[in-house]
C-alpha cells in the first residue's frame, strides 16, 4: 500500500535517509525541519502518515500530540525521541502508533510505518 508520509525532524541527515528508505518502498515521502510546515501540511490531509521528532526545539512533546491529533484526527502518528520509554508514559501520547528511539534504524522505522498503515489512528481514550 503506497501512503504519503511527512517526517519532521530538526536532523535533516536521518530525516532524508527516512525518506529515501520510504521511496524505496514505493511510498510518496518528503521531509520538513519547521513544526509549522508539519502543521500546515498536516490541516491541509497532505498525508496519510506523519512522523514527527518529539525532541524538537520548539515542539514541545504532548503539544506536538495533541495538534496535530486536533488538526488531522484521522492521520497515524509516529514519534522519534531520544527517550521513548519516557514518552510512552505519558497519557498525551497515547495517540501515536509508535515510539522510535534515536538513533532511528530504517528497518525498525520501516515496521513501525508498516503497522501505523495497518490500523487506523487510535482514538484518544479520554
Amino acid at each position: 500500500m503506497m501512503a504519503r508520509v511527512m517526517i519532521c525532524d530538526d536532523d535533516r541527515v536521518a530525516a532524508e535517509h527516512l525518506v529515501r528508505a520510504l521511496r524505496a518502498a514505493g511510498h510518496e515521502a518528503e521531509a520538513c525541519r519547521h513544526t509549522m510546515d508539519v502543521l500546515r501540511a498536516a490541516a491541509r490531509g497532505d498525508f496519510d502518515l506523519i512522523a514527527v521528532g518529539l525532541d524538537m526545539a520548539g515542539f514541545g512533546r504532548a503539544g506536538a500530540v495533541e495538534a496535530l491529533s486536533e488538526i488531522a484526527p484521522g492521520t497515524s502518528l509516529i514519534g522519534i525521541h531520544d527517550r521513548p520509554a519516557e514518552i510512552m508514559r505519558s497519557h498525551a501520547h497515547s495517540r501515536l502508533a509508535a515510539v522510535i528511539p534515536r538513533p532511528v534504524r530504517v528497518r525498525d522505522f520501516m515496521y513501525a510505518v508498516a503497522c501505523a498503515l495497518k490500523e487506523p489512528a487510535m482514538a484518544d481514550p479520554a
